[in-house]
């Protein structure tokens, strides 16, 4: 986990409270270390959690990183706090990766009523998220809960965590939850199980103890790219039928069938009472029902009809549009299923089911649109280097943001 392993507090050997005074001579120090091939050790390094790298390079990117107070409180996130004796007795622990480091916080906010103390919360957390890449098999227990610690510790623990960072007050609380949530999403969509799927929407479902401002901004990220590939197939689908499109097109349900199980995954994210998720949901059914009329109406293509209408009958959809939706269903099952017309010459229902199960087989799987790219028109500044660059710099869009042209990190927008 890069973002304990190479956290810039671990690779100078300091607290998240060292002042920017500590920081310069820290980095002297090294750097005088590093140019004379010595290896410098100090207190709370945690080697046996992973290698730490000191070179001249790291040495001077780790001091680039935190030289923003904003990036300063963000990295603080990411690296253990030293709060008090409990603390203390747990990070002994780590230093010879004794795992009953865990049991000890987890002790002491089991005896707390309330949330703890926020030393404990972000150290848990930071221990869970590291543990994510230690042990596989309980990836998700402990991203569960580090989601719920840090949580805690950005909600009502905040001022507490942040209250021995240096230049802290002078940094926006809600963009620092915003860089810290964006970290975490991002350590969920790259994981290699991906146990909340491919875009992580999933994860929503376990950030419920972040408070309203947060958990809106969760939502947007992790459901925009699923709402914008749906929209993307809906409006594709009715270019092509203004278009007029084929009889071959729509047997193959128009290019629709490849975002519907995204239509799922907004459901299962929002939950089907969500207005958003109605809309979008309805937004779809709607054109699948459209395209069984136009394959009434301009191929009188009865059985591809039927198909598409029990489709549309089976998907989500809500209110107006679904009486309507099944109005139109009506209509064509009670269509004259005996003509078929010199485009559909042997077919029946049972061949076009069959056909549309083979074509789906074999259509390759898209992954989610990303966001509506934001076209950048201020400074930006990497949450990976610290390095600021200008909208003309942008290396290249990702699928959650932009690319970094100093370090090529994808910065989620």
């Amino acid at each position: 986990m890069e973002l304990v392993l190479k956290n810039p507090f671990r690779v100078l050997g300091l607290p998240v409270s060292a002042s920017s005074r500590e920081v310069a001579k820290r980095v002297s120090d090294l750097e005088m270390f590093a140019e004379l091939g010595k290896e410098k050790k100090y207190p709370g390094d945690l080697p046996k959690i992973g290698e730490i790298d000191r070179s001249l390079d790291s040495i001077k990117d780790a001091a680039r990183r935190i030289e923003l107070p904003e990036m300063r409180v963000f990295y603080s996130f990411f690296w253990f706090h030293k709060g008090d004796a409990v603390d203390d007795l747990a990070l002994e622990c780590l230093e010879v990766f004794d795992l009953d480091a865990d049991k000890i916080w987890c002790k002491q906010l089991d005896k707390q009523m309330g949330i703890g103390k926020a030393s404990w919360r972000i150290n848990r957390a930071v221990f869970s998220l590291m543990m994510v890449d230690v042990l596989e098999h309980l990836t998700a227990s402990y991203f569960e809960r580090a989601l719920m610690d840090f949580a805690f510790a950005l909600e009502g623990l905040y001022d507490e965590t942040t209250r021995s960072i240096p230049g802290a007050a002078q940094v926006s609380a809600q963009k620092v939850r915003e860089l810290v949530v964006d970290a975490l999403i991002d350590v969920a969509v790259k994981s290699l199980a991906q146990i909340y799927g491919p875009n992580a929407s999933k994860v929503l479902q376990h950030c419920l103890h972040f408070h309203d401002e947060t958990l809106a901004y969760i939502t947007a990220k992790l459901t925009n790219p699923l709402a914008n590939s749906i929209q993307d197939a809906v409006n594709q689908s009715k270019a092509k039928r203004d278009e007029g499109t084929s009889i071959d097109d729509l047997r193959r349900k128009n290019g629709l069938s490849k975002v519907e199980q995204f239509v799922y995954s907004l459901r299962d994210s929002l939950g089907d009472k969500n207005s958003y998720f109605q809309a979008i949901a309805n937004s779809f059914a709607d054109e699948v029902i459209a395209c069984a009329i136009n394959a009434i109406n301009q191929h009188k293509a009865v059985p591809t009809a039927i198909v598409l209408a029990e489709w549309a009958a089976e998907l989500p959809s809500y209110g107006q549009s679904r009486k309507w939706l099944i109005e139109q269903r009506r209509k064509i099952l009670t269509w004259d299923s005996d003509y078929v017309t010199e485009e559909e010459p042997h077919d029946d229902l049972a061949d076009i089911e069959a056909d549309l199960e083979c074509d789906e087989e074999s259509e390759v799987e898209i992954n989610p649109s990303p966001p509506r790219k934001i076209v950048l028109t201020s400074t930006t500044i990497c949450p990976g280097c610290s390095k600021r660059f200008e909208p003309s710099e942008v290396a290249e869009y990702t699928d959650f943001g932009v690319r970094c042209p100093h370090c090529r990190q994808s910065i989620v927008l």
